[in-house]
């Protein structure tokens, strides 16, 4: 398995390195550009609301971190529940961007899953952050049903890539025939638990779990010789 999956790890050092950097790099001068401020808005409401919860971040304490007036953060976003929704679609942007920049490096089915995979290693407290703060969210009694669409927008995405990759395997001929749909659950609910598991406990080996559940399905789907 280690010499069939070499080739993802070099694409996940070259092209996944460089979108990381991409996407995170500020131009210095270039402070007052409106793309560059809600950056800086949507960045610093994802830590406030990682670190506290949904309830107690308000407008003034992101103007306060940031060194900008509430009454324009209001005029940019309109509200706090829009601020909230805008972090939550940036978020999973971002999940997305890094994989769509290098799947298609892939020679096959077997390295798009490896690459899937690696991606939550590599963006795990990204992750981390969206979990937690959707966590948060849904335990408040103002909840939305665009926030809510939001949410649950990122794990319709996940199940739809996961199933497309199993299915594109098994018809290739590259895994076995397994059933698509409990398979992607599987993976998601996996990777999802690693990622709670580790607010709850910090000192949790999230990359040890990770790395064991990939061998274990790909031992799971590796096709049996006749």
């Amino acid at each position: 398995m280690k010499n069939r999956l070499s080739e993802p790890d070099r694409i996940m050092k070259t092209r996944a390195t460089k979108t990381v950097i991409g996407s995170t790099a500020t131009v210095k001068g270039k402070k007052n550009q409106p793309g560059d401020m809600a950056h800086t808005l949507l960045n610093c409401a994802l830590e406030l609301l990682s670190q506290q919860n949904y309830s107690s971040v308000r407008i003034k304490d992101i103007a306060d971190a940031t060194d900008h007036n509430s009454a324009l953060i209001y005029y940019c976003f309109g509200s706090k529940e829009n601020l909230f929704l805008k972090v939550i679609e940036s978020t999973v942007e971002k999940a997305f961007e890094q994989f769509e920049a290098i799947k298609d490096d892939a020679q096959d089915s077997q390295q798009v899953l490896f690459l899937w995979i690696q991606i939550h290693i590599m963006q795990f407290y990204l992750l981390q952050k969206l979990a937690k703060i959707s966590l948060d969210y849904a335990g408040t009694h103002g909840r939305t049903p665009q926030i809510d669409k939001a949410i649950k927008k990122f794990y319709e995405k996940e199940s739809v890539v996961l199933k497309n990759m199993l299915t594109d395997g098994i018809q290739a001929g590259v895994f076995r025939d397994v059933n698509p749909d409990d398979m992607a659950m599987f993976i998601s609910t996996y990777l999802d638990r690693v990622l709670f598991r580790t607010v709850m406990f910090p000192k949790f080996k999230c990359n040890h779990a990770i790395n064991f559940m990939r061998d274990f399905v790909f031992e799971h789907l590796a096709v049996k010789p006749a």
